[in-house]
């Protein structure tokens, strides 16, 4: 691991919350004087609150961006390339990935766990210097600080399986962290033990303002990611408990179909919105979505969803459920909204971030596609995505006794983009087996393109033991057998550590699948 240098951060906070520069590392070139920094800066309430405010503002960041989606997706069946692809991109696309490809950083990661860790460790000293700053508002902002880092070591342990904890922030220049990797249990009992103990009895359930609310951790915030932390870990009942928690408030309801696109991936913060990261023109904006998937100035992105996909027997959508038609590509706004086909360029787009809404000409024959130039927030949870973990949950934790129960949940997602059509248990033959596969397949109709289905795909690989339901599912969009042969070990579908981790911190040991793999790639 790099030097962490505490006072840096301290200057960023100064930067990003209380100037609100444009460029997010432009602090980096200012140096603070000696130690006034630590002495002098953590006096007030508005000091201490911008530190987390930097937290949250660390995930916006290009890097994170990215790699929230390269790790939660790109290796994924959603996707093939598309026009103008970048090398490095088209390398995970075809699983040639090594210890030097610049996906394999994590520093991004870690300086937001930095932030977190430096508020924990020194906003309790404003409670001796500012008497407006009270006991309850340092439980909680702590709550959120908690929150933050809990999700930020979550995408490194599904993303690395096994990752360095740091719970200290990085004091003084000298100061490094030689810190081996510690074991993925001891890092989830660890941002478990936090949500619980830390978070959940002090967050408050909404903040003053509803972007707030949307865009910062509050109590449904943390039942969601606590539902995706359990639901990973095959903690089942837990997981269908902390979904109960968000189902059961009314502050959220699924948006209805016709304003489904435009409210919830144009405009953002919707009524179906958990948690998401917020993004402003003029400050910084959301790079990953806007390269990878297009916008108005360039409406093919690098990446298309995969032709053999669109429909056919390896499609989620037009699936054949006995003798019952699944989400037909002539009704099912998702088909529509989420993807379109170019003949130009021979490829289908990727519509959804990129867009601003949708229109169908009097009869539904013809759509028209209207692309945004502003840009797209991040979503993490909606409610959609909690609806569908309570449905795996459900069927995982109860196996035939949860067949109906999860077919319901199934129909909350379903009906809202298939309108009059309802889907029922006779179409499974009552099947467990059937219905895990629509779980599966109704979580990627839903949430293609959010970054979210590598670990969907990933879940189901690890309760296996195997990659091999993992590869099929690959397969299904053309990859070569040298391309799938990559993933032939489990320890394949993690990433490997960055050779420049390994050279900066002696402590780290590289993924074994990748001990021996060539680095050709050139780190950015």
């Amino acid at each position: 691991m790099k030097k962490m240098k505490n006072r840096l951060f301290i200057v960023s906070i100064l930067a990003l919350s209380l100037f609100a520069t444009t460029a997010c590392t432009n602090w980096l070139d200012t140096r603070p004087e000696s130690e006034m920094i630590l002495d002098e800066y953590w006096t007030t309430e508005s000091e201490a609150e911008a530190v987390l405010m930097a937290a949250y503002r660390g995930f916006i960041t290009s890097d994170c961006t990215y790699r929230m989606l390269v790790w939660g997706e790109l290796r994924s069946d959603n996707f093939t390339q598309g026009t103008g692809i970048g090398d490095e991109i088209n390398k995970v696309l075809r699983q040639e990935i090594t210890p030097s490809t610049p996906y394999t950083t994590w520093s991004s990661f870690y300086s937001v766990i930095n932030y977190c860790n430096t508020f924990l460790s020194f906003a309790p000293d404003v409670l001796k210097k500012d008497d407006n700053f009270t006991v309850e508002k340092l439980r909680k902002l702590s709550a959120e600080a908690y929150a933050v880092r809990a999700l930020a070591y979550f995408y490194l342990v599904r993303a690395f399986q096994n990752v360095p904890w740091i719970s200290e922030p990085s004091l003084d220049d000298t100061q490094d962290f030689i810190v081996p990797q510690f074991s993925e249990r001891a890092v989830l009992d660890s941002i478990i033990r936090d949500l619980e103990l830390y978070s959940l009895p002090y967050i408050p359930r909404i903040h003053s303002t509803d972007k707030e609310t949307k865009g910062r951790f509050t109590k449904n915030g943390v039942y969601a990611l606590l539902a995706d932390i359990y639901l990973w870990d095959n903690q089942f009942e837990k997981c269908s408990q902390m979904c109960d928690y968000i189902l059961a408030d009314d502050y959220y309801t699924l948006v209805p179909a016709e304003n489904f696109y435009s409210q919830v991936f144009y405009t953002g913060f919707s009524s179906e919105s958990i948690f998401e990261f917020g993004y402003d023109n003029n400050i910084q904006v959301n790079d990953a979505t806007r390269s990878l998937y297009g916008y108005q100035n360039n409406q093919n992105g690098q990446l298309a969803f995969p032709v053999t996909l669109v429909s056919g027997q390896y499609s989620p959508f037009e699936y054949p459920a006995g003798s019952y038609i699944e989400s037909k590509n002539d009704v099912d706004i998702r088909w529509k909204d989420f993807f379109v086909n170019d003949p130009g360029v021979g490829v289908y787009q990727i519509f959804k971030y990129a867009g601003i809404q949708r229109t169908e000409n009097f009869d539904g024959s013809r759509s028209t596609y209207s692309y945004r130039n502003n840009t797209s927030n991040w979503i993490v949870y909606r409610l959609p995505d909690v609806i569908l973990m309570k449905a795996e949950a459900v069927l995982q934790g109860k196996q035939e006794e949860g067949l109906a129960e999860a077919l319901s949940l199934v129909n909350m997602t379903y009906s809202r983009s298939n309108a009059g059509d309802t889907l029922s248990l006779d179409y499974y033959d009552n099947s467990y087996d059937k219905l895990v596969e629509l779980v599966l397949r109704e979580r990627q109709r839903e949430l293609m393109f959010e970054g979210k289905r590598w670990f969907d795909l990933m879940r189901m690989a690890r309760r296996a033991g195997s990659p091999a339901p993992l590869v099929s599912f690959i397969a299904r969009k053309g990859e070569g057998s040298e391309a799938l042969g990559k993933m032939s070990q489990m320890n394949a579908l993690y990433w490997p550590v960055n050779k420049g981790e390994l050279e900066a911190n002696t402590a780290l040991v590289q993924n074994k699948f990748y001990e021996t793999e060539s680095t050709t790639s050139t780190l950015k």
